[in-house]
């Protein structure tokens, strides 16, 4: 078959326009601004520092804990949204906590965090385990007072 070499330009600007308009159509991801550094969050009218490293989406950090040693954290950031979970423990208890958190357009986190506890008696057998949901949120920066140096 026969096609003109006109015909064949016009084809050709037909595909790449209509390839264009698909390419326009697609959603845009933005760049999302790592989290890394200090933040201050709050759970239960209590501030606590939180340090986050983002390295691409993992996320490690150590959140202040006012009973026990800190929370050493590892999660990830993805699409905005903030997963972490992590482990302390004191003499008498050990806690787990998961957490799931929306990056605001403000620039704050909103979340929850499931925490399980467990308390020993002085023989170190369980006298108690329970777990506790609680809404938290973070804002950059700590200025409040910190529990461990």
């Amino acid at each position: 078959m026969f096609h003109s070499i006109r015909s064949f330009s016009i084809a050709n600007v037909v595909v790449v326009g209509l390839a264009l308009a698909v390419v326009d159509r697609a959603p845009v991801q933005a760049k999302e601004k790592p989290i890394t550094g200090e933040w201050t969050l709050t759970v239960e009218h209590l501030p606590l520092r939180l340090e986050l490293v983002q390295k691409k989406q993992a996320v490690t950090g150590t959140l202040d804990y006012p009973h026990g040693a800190p929370i050493q954290l590892n999660g990830r950031f993805e699409k905005g949204t903030l997963t972490f979970s992590g482990e302390t423990a004191g003499d008498n208890f050990t806690m787990h906590v998961d957490s799931t958190a929306v990056l605001r357009s403000d620039g704050r986190f909103e979340g929850t965090i499931m925490a399980h506890f467990v308390e020993f008696n002085d023989e170190h057998k369980v006298r108690r385990e329970r777990d506790q949901v609680m809404p938290w949120t973070a804002a950059r920066g700590f200025t409040a007072q910190r529990f461990h140096q």
